[in-house]
């Protein structure tokens, strides 16, 4: 099975945090409370900066015009992009029931050639996307504090105060990353509940105070604000309107893990209460009230001061969620780039009670420390906003053209796929051109996340394809006769009873020819060929053997996603003692008994590891690009990637064997003899 089916085989199975399949056709109340936990948090979190943004746009103190103006843009194009693209059209693009940049991928990488590099763009933006997340939200929150007249008016409450008490909260968020989110999973849909039904609440009350906000409704309003003199930032106001759309793209990505009926059931609920909250801003804007770029968010002052402090708590859950939600997306989108050989080979761990809770600590590390400097850097929300959305649009897009041929080539759509993506693309366009316009205020660190992620992803799919081009296999059976050959000569040095030779290659009749070679050079009594691989299950520990004669076996180990890999030396004195009772391989006797190991006292013999380390040949004949790109991989596997740590060989003295990819540069050199 090739690591594309594999990773085809585990997306379609991973549906996590729903009661029912993901791709049930009925809501329930159980799926719309999930759903309301995990999908809508980078969403739910925008009425706390958007409209600071939108009012700073013009200035800080909005005239009517403006005012509804502003408002109708984020109601229409939150219902162009958020309702009809991703929830109406783009949940009816699924592959089994899962959404997203991957899935569209999967379900259209045979149909379009270059299907491959859009992914990557797409899944390289939602990863810079990640690091911001947290950044905004959380400290957007935290400048709420400051809104309440004990803590703003006090002589100790000052920005870097708030943002060490930011920063202090991101690092306690990425450092329970480890023990899963199963126990505070289970909260997030009733808090999230209550935010919204609170966001909601407060923005009908200050809507109450002048119900002519609901003007905004009219669509002509906008545009012709838009266009008008009166926009005083002209195009770049999409760019502010557009982080009211933060958490469009999650919420297609997680589709399966909570499934389509439950957030098409959920969301006009939950799209009431954001358009109750932005309306209700609005109305305190039309009161002629301003604002600067130090003062806390319009949201939180239409929160009544006796109610206030709630208001933040709530805000900082808010915040946690929308962060949680966005960093687990994170470490399924490097899991699945694992999967297809985008990455380096990752060290997963599982520590919720399903697979769908992955923590991948590289990841987590690298995101955490991402996060903190973009804090440091910007130092406050306001700033971060000109780099925020840039990389989420370039996702969008990526995801617009997926769509697209998905329509013409999968379902057949023809006309909907040119009318629907055509609107699509222009809209994203347009808050692509808004946010180039910021690229100088900071949106250059967006694209230099966005770059480097790419930048990985290209150099490890590429890399990957070149060292396995050569590798070559020769026949098991052809193998065995010639290790028994080789094993007959005395005069070489027993390295040890049992060689285990450790592979991701999961051919159970073939073996790599390098592989091969070293076993060849090597002489033992036994030799393995183990391949690892991983169950659906949590729980499984099984495996299966293919003998080819009593010197040669290839052995598949299952384990289950809980099960750790570092246990490999027990698992294998399991199967080889196994085997040896049921007299499938030869008892060796210790050589000397009283310094006998456990395994050679069991009868198994000693045993040692081989792991294969492959470099580029000094003689290949590579292209210098391709020779450097190689390299460059090569590196960052080494960097990223601890095969000894990852099966617990530290103890076992395990044998790194260095063989050349990309040799074939033999050649004659003419040498001049004196």
């Amino acid at each position: 099975m090739s690591r594309w089916q594999r990773w085809k085989r585990t997306r379609t199975r991973n549906k996590i945090g729903s009661a029912q399949p993901a791709n049930a056709l009925k809501p329930t109340a159980a799926g719309m409370l999930i759903a309301v936990g995990i999908v809508y948090g980078d969403l739910g979190t925008s009425p706390i900066y958007a409209p600071k943004a939108l009012m700073l746009a013009q200035g800080g103190t909005l005239n009517r015009f403006q005012v509804l103006g502003s408002l109708s843009l984020v109601f229409w194009f939150m219902l162009l992009v958020v309702t009809i693209k991703y929830v109406c059209v783009a949940m009816s693009a699924d592959n089994d029931g899962e959404g997203g940049v991957f899935a569209l991928f999967a379900a259209v990488r045979k149909y379009w050639k270059p299907a491959g590099i859009i992914a990557m763009i797409g899944a390289a933006a939602f990863l810079a996307d990640s690091v911001f997340t947290p950044a905004v939200s959380i400290t957007s929150a935290v400048e709420g504090l400051a809104s309440i007249p004990a803590i703003g008016n006090s002589a100790t409450w000052s920005q870097e105060l708030s943002i060490m008490l930011s920063i202090a909260i991101i690092v306690a968020l990425f450092l329970i990353q480890h023990a899963g989110t199963n126990r505070l999973g289970s909260l997030f849909g009733p808090i999230m509940t209550v935010w919204f039904t609170f966001i909601g609440a407060i923005g009908i009350a200050a809507i109450a105070t002048d119900w002519t906000v609901l003007q905004a409704l009219d669509p002509t309003i906008g545009i012709r604000f838009l266009f008008s003199n009166e926009n005083k930032v002209g195009v770049a106001l999409m760019g502010s309107v557009f982080l009211a759309l933060t958490g469009a793209e999650a919420l297609y990505s997680d589709m399966g893990h909570v499934g389509r009926a439950n957030i098409r059931a959920s969301w006009p609920l939950v799209n009431i209460m954001l358009i109750c909250s932005y309306f209700g801003q609005g109305a305190w804007m039309l009161a002629g009230n301003g604002i600067a770029v130090d003062d806390a968010a319009p949201f939180f002052q239409i929160i009544p001061q006796t109610i206030r402090p709630i208001g933040v708590l709530l805000a900082l859950l808010a915040g946690v969620i929308a962060s949680q939600a966005l960093i687990s997306g994170a470490f399924t989108l490097a899991a699945s780039a694992d999967g297809l050989g985008w990455m380096p080979r990752l060290n997963m761990r599982y520590p919720g009670v399903n697979k769908g809770q992955i923590y991948i600590p590289s990841v987590c590390a690298t995101l955490a420390v991402c996060t903190v400097l973009v804090v440091l850097y910007f130092r406050s929300s306001s700033a971060m906003e000109a780099a925020y959305g840039l990389a989420l649009t370039i996702a969008m897009l990526m995801v617009t053209v997926l769509l697209f041929v998905f329509l013409w080539q999968v379902r057949g759509w023809r006309v909907t796929a040119v009318l629907m993506c055509a609107l699509f693309l222009a809209v994203e366009l347009l808050f692509l051109s808004a946010s180039a316009v910021k690229f100088m205020e900071g949106g250059y660190i967006t694209v230099l996340i966005w770059a480097l992620v790419f930048g990985l992803f290209h150099v490890c799919s590429r890399g990957s394809r070149l060292e396995a081009a050569e590798q070559g296999h020769v026949q098991a059976d052809d193998l065995a006769h010639i290790l028994a050959v080789s094993t007959a000569d005395k005069r070489r040095d027993l390295v040890a009873d049992n060689l285990v030779y450790l592979t991701p290659d999961p051919n159970m009749r073939e073996v790599e020819k390098d592989i091969a070679v070293s076993m060849i050079h090597r002489r033992a009594h036994v030799y393995w060929i183990v391949t690892v691989t991983q169950s659906e299950r949590p729980y499984e520990r099984t495996w299966k053997v293919v003998s080819h004669g009593t010197g040669l076996h290839r052995v598949t180990i299952v384990l289950g996603y809980k099960e750790p890999q570092f246990y490999l030396q027990q698992y294998m004195r399991a199967i080889m003692t196994d085997m040896l009772g049921r007299g499938e391989i030869e008892r060796i006797e210790p050589q000397w008994p009283k310094l006998a190991t456990r395994n050679e006292r069991l009868g198994v013999g000693s045993v040692r590891y081989v792991l294969m380390h492959r470099v580029v040949s000094p003689e290949s004949k590579l292209p210098e690009s391709d020779r450097t790109l190689l390299r460059t991989y090569q590196w960052v596997k080494r960097t990223i990637s601890r095969p000894v740590e990852w099966f617990g060989l530290e103890t076992n003295d395990p044998i790194i064997d260095t063989v050349p990819v990309w040799g074939g540069g033999e050649q004659d050199l003419p040498m001049v003899r004196l």
